[in-house]
């Protein structure tokens, strides 16, 4: 490994401890079709829309939609991505439009983003069109089966939760 991008070289052995605590066999394949299937069911339902902002854009514009006013330090964290990385995203808002950012009313030093009106309609219009092709295909299915994903819902929402501690 090159030590001239140490960056790279960080991220490359911060991926080798992550694969050796997760070396583990996956002890059924249900669980790898399981993570395939949600992932691709995600990246079909960000296809659907005829929107022209990024997949990454899009994320921070919900990111805001969920939690503002906030800082883009918690946006940041949010989106588990660096400081820089969200200022530049939400630059590109701002240019569009999507985004206000404002001095916080109790401490003038810190500078808190919000959705504009034509931010708030794009959101809606990306979840209207979201919605809409979802409600199409599950209508491909059978009473039970809609059950069942219903029912499987709140196992899925724990999985998304950050603070689910892992149990080794």
């Amino acid at each position: 490994m090159s030590t001239g991008n140490s960056w790279k070289g960080t991220m490359l052995m911060a991926t080798a401890v992550r694969r050796k605590k997760l070396s583990a066999p996956i002890p059924h394949p249900e669980l790898t079709k399981l993570r395939m299937t949600l992932g691709r069911l995600g990246r079909v339902l960000r296809q659907q829309t005829d929107e022209e902002l990024s997949y990454a854009l899009t994320s921070l514009l919900f990111t805001i939609g969920r939690s503002e006013p906030a800082t883009a330090s918690e946006l940041a964290d949010s989106e588990k991505v660096t400081p820089p990385s969200v200022s530049r995203s939400l630059n590109r808002l701002e240019a569009l439009g999507l985004i206000d950012r404002a001095p916080d009313a109790h401490d003038g030093r810190v500078t808190r983003v919000r959705l504009t009106s034509k931010g708030r309609k794009e959101r809606e219009d990306i979840l209207r069109s979201r919605d809409i092709w979802l409600s199409e295909h599950l209508r491909q299915l059978s009473e039970q089966e809609i059950a069942n994903l219903i029912a499987a819902l709140p196992a899925l929402e724990r999985l998304c939760d950050p603070q689910l501690p892992p149990t080794s």
